[in-house]
């Protein structure tokens, strides 16, 4: 199957998403005039500048990328649905006890007061998944619990792996 994805840039210097041929996820860019400052231990949406529309039965899971721990940002999770026509935000959260700027600084730079890290950098990367079509159905507690299963209804850490 082929998803056709159709971006357009609500900022002319948005930039579009890019990969290379055996990556496999696409990375998101900051677009943003200026810095924009993450206080400590906060969340805050991050605009790209883009919006997107995409065939029916995909979607796109936003993630982490491995070189946000230089900075300790953490992507949290996103989902951009095939009916969403708005810009794209990425929300990640500053782990750290001091700001983190994103700057046009071209290294991570790390001080006692602020970690700066550079906008021109992907601040997150997404995945193209497939939707499945799915049967829903409703049964009582009762029904659903004699359902045969190894582990039932044992929480957080019962399976002991």
């Amino acid at each position: 199957m082929m998803c056709t994805i159709k971006f357009a840039k609500f900022d002319p210097n948005a930039i579009l998403p890019s990969k290379r041929e055996e990556d496999g996820c696409y990375d998101l860019y900051a677009c943003v005039d200026g810095d924009i400052m993450i206080q400590p231990h906060t969340v805050r949406l991050i605009p790209t500048g883009i919006a997107s529309a995409f065939d029916y039965g995909y979607r796109i899971g936003i993630r982490e990328r491995g070189s946000n721990t230089k900075s300790t940002l953490i992507t949290m999770a996103g989902q951009i649905d095939s009916g969403y026509r708005g810009q794209w935000f990425v929300a990640l959260y500053n782990g750290n006890d001091v700001p983190v700027a994103l700057t046009d600084d071209v290294d991570v730079v790390t001080k006692d007061t602020i970690i700066k890290a550079p906008k021109s950098k992907a601040i997150a990367q997404f995945a193209i998944e497939v939707v499945p079509d799915v049967d829903m159905e409703e049964y009582t507690m009762d029904e659903l619990m004699a359902i045969p299963s190894s582990r039932g209804n044992r929480c957080l850490g019962s399976s002991n792996k």
